[in-house]
């Protein structure tokens, strides 16, 4: 009997039908791409312990026992101090800088600071004690967007949890497959949120030969938002494909009206990259955030977590005082599949629908 394949190791090793993982903020993705037949990783940046305690519990609720992960920030580079040693850090220049687009634009000051202040001086031990929610609550998967999972890979088998990690370079992959990880995810330049300074056709063949004699899965990501796309990640020797943008305009998802309709309407170059959110090069839709950050008398992004810390107010009160053409999402140049808004679950059967297609007139024919 043919092997259809869709049905790859990933598969057997998780329990999904369809080689199909789906980053979101938002619960009801994950969900709904999981019960679907793919995998929901929810991205719990933002979230308290004991929010992402409720997060998680929820989850579990509606998925029953299929697999699922939460993906947490575990950043390798990172300066750390208390809140009054970080402040004094920043420099004045870019305090005046940020202090004249509020000034300029007419963006008010929030009336209530927003968490990012927290996260931005007290990251390390806000993930130390997300950790301690995953690793209770036995969830399946655990993810590191940012920075190398291998210093948990211990605790957190021990937890039942499997360990999967993101890389943007291929001597990033190495010391992961080196280290044991469980899955690595090999995420191009296209990809949105923080991303590689190299392509995914040139990323994803490199980390696959890596891995080759060790049980370490390879899956796919950046520009990823086809069935298209996956028969393309199949044939680069990947056992599926990690996504995110796709699913910001989808109906489950929390992203604003507003903010899907810019993504329908956006084109592969309005996906930039910059270091002004995060002070680690991201992918975002364009914006006059963006823009701002890229005018010549502009400053230089400052490092992790110095640069949330200066940024946080003003990104509250972009918010806050709905200034639409600041605000941004998020987002890889695989906005250009977007075209529609539609059900994370039809999306799901659609990229499943087109990638046979492909992989039949290519002469390998799915088990019906």
């Amino acid at each position: 009997m043919t092997q259809d394949p869709l049905h790859t190791k990933l598969c057997d090793e998780y329990g999904c039908e369809v080689p199909i993982v789906a980053f979101s903020h938002t619960k009801d993705v994950v969900v709904a791409v999981t019960n679907a037949g793919g995998i929901g990783v929810f991205g719990a940046l933002s979230r308290t312990p004991d929010e992402l305690d409720g997060d998680i519990e929820w989850i579990k609720e509606r998925v029953g026992d299929r697999p699922f992960g939460v993906d947490l920030v575990l950043p390798a580079s990172f300066v750390e101090g208390n809140k009054e040693d970080l402040d004094a850090m920043i420099p004045q220049g870019h305090r005046d800088f940020v202090a004249g687009l509020m000034k300029d634009n007419d963006i008010p000051k929030p009336t209530e600071r927003d968490r990012k202040v927290v996260l931005g001086s007290n990251m390390l031990n806000n993930s130390r004690a997300q950790l301690r929610v995953v690793f209770e609550h036995k969830v399946p998967i655990l993810a590191s967007a940012l920075g190398s999972p291998a210093f948990i890979l211990d605790d957190a088998h021990a937890a039942g949890a499997k360990v999967w990690g993101l890389v943007g370079l291929p001597r990033q992959a190495q010391r992961q497959i080196d280290a044991g990880v469980d899955v690595v995810i090999a995420q191009g330049y296209d990809a949105g949120g923080h991303s590689s300074a190299v392509g995914t056709f040139t990323l994803v063949p490199e980390v696959v030969r890596l891995a080759e004699g060790t049980g370490t899965i390879i899956l796919a990501a950046g520009g990823v938002s086809s069935g298209k796309h996956l028969a393309a990640a199949l044939a680069m020797g990947a056992q599926g494909v990690w996504t995110g943008t796709i699913w910001l305009a989808t109906h489950e998802s929390s992203t604003e009206l507003f903010m899907k309709q810019r993504l329908i309407d956006g084109r592969a170059e309005d996906a930039v990259q910059t270091r002004a959110s995060s002070g680690k090069p991201m992918r975002q839709i364009r914006s006059k955030w963006s823009e701002a950050w890229a005018e010549p008398d502009a400053p230089t992004p400052l490092q992790m977590p110095l640069q949330p810390m200066l940024v946080a107010e003003i990104e509250a009160g972009v918010r806050e005082g709905r200034k639409e053409d600041w605000m941004y999402t998020p987002a890889g140049q695989s906005i250009v599949g977007i075209n529609k808004i539609q059900p994370a679950a039809e999306l799901v059967f659609s990229i499943v629908e087109e990638a046979q297609d492909q992989l039949e007139r290519l002469g390998a024919v799915p088990v019906s």
